[in-house]
């Protein structure tokens, strides 16, 4: 991780002494959970993403004709919605459903190598993410095996301590230069690290072998003239 942030930081200070273009982005994040789990007797688990946002500063430092090096710093705030079935209850007649609405702030630091064919450009690299924190809101439910709820509580508590706060994993990307400095891109991110520490029981999500994060984002950019 020190090796990959030393690079963007190398990157971000060759940008300030070639003819680069420095630039602005804001767009939208859609963030899916892949889950893995064990087998379905344990727990099931489904998500849907919800709209989130992201903005983040760039630089594009030429390497040739065609070929540029885009390191970029950027914050986003992802939110997802996590449903999870305990089907190994402590009780055999019971399940506990939890029904949450997840809200993660990262920090990423993509660093791209573009290739420019006319307005149109293509993208691709490592991207690095740390988590800064979250929030999850939903209710826990007790309910009997045909449906019928017994109990329910409020959820309203940050992200567990125990997540894990960095992620990596491949970005690629498509967009177009328009005028006037503008620019449009579609993003996506596939993290290679999961969440979870592992399978343990005592997790707020037990038995779950791996929790990625998948992750499309729409951005307007602004790039600056070159100096």
């Amino acid at each position: 991780m020190h090796y990959f942030f030393a690079f963007a930081a190398g990157s971000l200070l060759l940008a300030t002494t070639a003819q680069a273009q420095a630039g602005l982005r804001l767009g939208s994040t859609l963030t899916h959970l892949a889950v893995a789990h064990a087998p379905a007797r344990y727990l099931t688990a489904d998500n849907s993403a919800r709209l989130g946002y992201q903005v983040g500063v760039f630089y594009r430092v030429p390497l040739g004709k065609r070929l540029s090096l885009v390191p970029e710093v950027q914050f986003s705030r992802e939110r997802v919605r996590l449903t999870t079935r305990d089907n190994a209850f402590v009780i055999p007649e019971y399940y506990g459903r939890t029904d949450s609405r997840l809200a993660m702030s990262y920090l990423a630091v993509p660093v791209l190598l573009r290739a420019t064919f006319g307005p149109v450009y293509v993208e691709a690299g490592p991207q690095a993410n740390v988590l800064l924190g979250g929030r999850e809101l939903g209710t826990y439910t007790i309910s009997i095996l045909d449906g019928s709820p017994i109990s329910s509580t409020d959820i309203d508590r940050p992200l567990p301590d125990n997540l894990r706060r960095f992620d990596l994993g491949p970005c690629v990307g498509v967009g177009v230069q328009l005028p006037a400095g503008l620019g449009l891109s579609v993003r996506a991110y596939q993290g290679l690290v999961s969440l979870m520490p592992g399978d343990d029981p005592a997790q707020p999500y037990p038995y779950q072998s791996g929790v990625r994060r998948q992750i499309l984002q729409a951005a307007l950019t602004y790039q600056l003239a070159a100096r």
